[in-house]
């Protein structure tokens, strides 16, 4: 036997004892790739991976504050709803069958209960400390109150855009504005009685016949004035002047229970009650009010509502006109609320989106590199047996060899 036998016999056996290291380092690692070395390119497209994974995490994990946030937002706008129309309805019931002061006085406390519910609403914090009607100033209380009892927003308007799935972001600052922009009175025009008038006639704003003419008259600054005087019949009639131009004039009906429908600048007006001469209403285009002065406005009417039929007809007046704002609020609240949810819903979405390709690219990560447990081991053991038999058959051809010359 000559020397090749052996040679051949221990590159055989080196191969087979370098496989079992390799399958052992396997099934103690999990992996088959231990190294860019082993296979570089299922070590690149493991790396590649694994960072995919991280990242759509990463994204996930960011959600739960976006999450948080925007569900404490909607539970404070919600909230905030519900104490203005518990507001809406003490006005309502004031203008329409309040008589004692005592009563009014009741109502006046009520609605400043409303109001520091409110304040505290739009001051709420999330789980994490922060306001969540701050803007980006999420460390600052965004309403505080002055030394005369008014109402200021300290937050700012900024937007802060979060990546939610890749290439997909939201905005997740909520600014005050819910609770400062809505403009007074119906939107486009807010109607103020003379503090002068003697008769117990009301004018509210209550429709729009034309939105071009209204969105004018509103953008614009110059107001109308709604005067009122009568015939020697005793006719009442109204003049309505703006920019010291007549632009309107009419009979009003002034008849018990009787209401007169006037429009002017595209905005419909309803004057309720006997009309006297000499009375005059301010038609003014409408301005953000917020929702504080709003409800002071109607705090301090109720607790100061007068005595007289002209007094209560000024408290009417200025309680009708917060009505038809208060409604301005509610639509607006309801419409944050909803874009609230269409975010928090996109986000949930993206959130199941991201879990999935998660699983997707892991998965993806350990088939380019991970073990085969049951394939590893039936290969360890079978290399294992035939090592043991080929050794065992070596020492015997060996020792045949050695006889063979004894």
């Amino acid at each position: 036997m000559n020397s090749s036998f052996y040679s051949l016999a221990g590159q055989s056996f080196a191969g087979q004892e370098a496989r079992i290291a390799t399958l052992e380092q396997q099934l103690s690692t999990g992996s088959k790739v231990p190294t860019a070395a082993a296979n570089p390119a299922a070590y690149v497209g493991n790396q590649a991976d694994q960072a995919t994974v991280q990242r759509l995490d990463a994204l996930n994990a960011g959600q739960v504050n976006i999450q948080q946030t925007l569900g404490t937002a909607t539970l404070a706008m919600g909230q905030t709803t519900t104490a203005l129309d518990h507001i809406q309805s003490i006005a309502l019931e004031a203008v329409n069958g309040t008589t004692s002061a005592q009563d009014f006085q009741a109502l006046s406390q009520q609605v400043g209960q409303g109001l520091q519910q409110i304040l505290s609403l739009a001051n709420t914090q999330g789980s994490n400390g922060n306001y969540v009607f701050a803007g980006t100033a999420k460390q600052t209380q965004p309403f505080v109150t002055g030394a005369s009892g008014g109402v200021s927003y300290v937050g700012n308007d900024g937007t802060s855009a979060v990546e939610i799935s890749p290439g997909v972001t939201v905005n997740a600052a909520l600014s005050g504005s819910v609770f400062t922009n809505v403009t007074s009175g119906n939107g486009f025009a807010s109607v103020s009685a003379a503090a002068s008038n003697t008769g117990s006639a009301t004018v509210m704003a209550t429709g729009v016949s034309n939105a071009s003419a209204a969105t004018a008259f509103q953008s614009g600054s110059t107001p109308t004035t709604l005067a009122f005087s009568s015939s020697a019949n005793g006719a009442v009639s109204y003049t309505a002047t703006s920019g010291g131009s007549t632009i309107g004039s009419g009979p009003v009906n002034t008849a018990n229970g009787a209401s007169t429908s006037i429009t002017l600048n595209g905005v419909e007006l309803t004057v309720s009650g006997p009309a006297k001469a000499g009375d005059s209403f301010t038609v003014a285009p409408s301005r953000p009010q917020s929702i504080f002065d709003l409800v002071k406005q109607i705090q301090t009417a109720l607790a100061s509502p007068g005595t007289t039929p002209a007094a209560r007809a000024q408290t009417r007046q200025l309680i009708g006109n917060s009505l038809a704002t208060i409604v301005q609020y509610q639509h607006r609240l309801a419409g944050a609320s909803a874009k609230a949810g269409v975010i928090l819903q996109a986000t949930s979405a993206a959130a199941t989106s991201n879990a999935q390709a998660s699983t997707s690219a892991q998965e993806n990560a350990g088939a380019l590199v991970s073990a085969n447990t049951p394939q590893v081991l039936s290969e360890l053991q079978n290399r294992t047996s035939a090592l043991q038999a080929a050794m065992k058959a070596f020492s015997v051809a060996s020792q045949l060899n050695l006889f063979k010359y004894l």
